[in-house]
């Protein structure tokens, strides 16, 4: 659980650096308010869309042949791949920031919170339970607020914004360091078949439990 409390932190961490430099951008392309507003809702639409068809078309098919420590290890790769091509551009364009951050919350959405499940499958009720408490209030909250606060603090220190290809280079950074955290989470995951026979066996204990009482 704790590995994969501060992988729920570094990736919440990434998602707002990741948004804040959207915004960014797309407030500096598009200064009107209704193609901006008609844009975003176009981003976010897609991105909606695509999860979907991933996550109900594609992912029940791909996890039922690969071991959930390998997706762990795969996931950050295809949005650590857009971070690191951004960070190397002096000014990147608004389509290659949104792919960016379309990337990470397609991962997100169709298949993050898919195998964050499996980690609490072997765990018995009190830990999942108090397990998905602690890392749902601080590991999320934390993530986001605390990384807005961290933004925040610095560009009242400099007294100047961020620029774009600052953002950038913290995204890359975020993003390598989301993958660190799901190395080192996937070794703590147990295979299909050991996942599966933990949880059967929890199951057959339930019954005998409730005899006793």
């Amino acid at each position: 659980l704790g590995a994969l409390f501060w992988e729920v932190f570094v990736f919440q961490s990434l998602s707002t650096i990741l948004n804040l430099c959207f915004i960014t951008k797309l407030k500096a392309d598009i200064p009107d308010d209704k193609i901006r507003a008609a844009w975003t809702g176009n981003f976010w639409a897609l991105v909606n869309a695509v999860s979907g068809v991933m996550q109900f078309g594609i992912m029940p098919l791909f996890m039922n042949k690969v071991e959930p420590s390998l997706v762990w290890c795969g996931m950050p790769l295809f949005p650590a791949l857009c971070t690191i091509v951004q960070c190397f551009q002096d000014d990147p364009s608004l389509d290659l920031i949104a792919f960016s951050f379309f990337a990470a919350k397609v991962m997100d959405y169709s298949l993050r919170n898919v195998v964050n499940e499996m980690v609490y499958m072997p765990l018995d009720f009190e830990s999942r339970y108090l397990g998905k408490e602690i890392i749902g209030v601080f590991g999320n909250r934390l993530g986001k607020s605390g990384m807005s606060i961290i933004l925040a603090g610095l560009t009242f220190v400099s007294g100047r914004d961020f620029s774009i290809f600052e953002l950038s280079q913290l995204t890359a950074l975020a993003s390598l360091s989301w993958w660190a955290t799901t190395i080192r989470l996937s070794h703590f995951i147990p295979k299909k078949r050991e996942a599966e026979a933990q949880a059967k066996s929890r199951q057959q204990e339930m019954p005998n439990t409730k005899k006793d009482r």
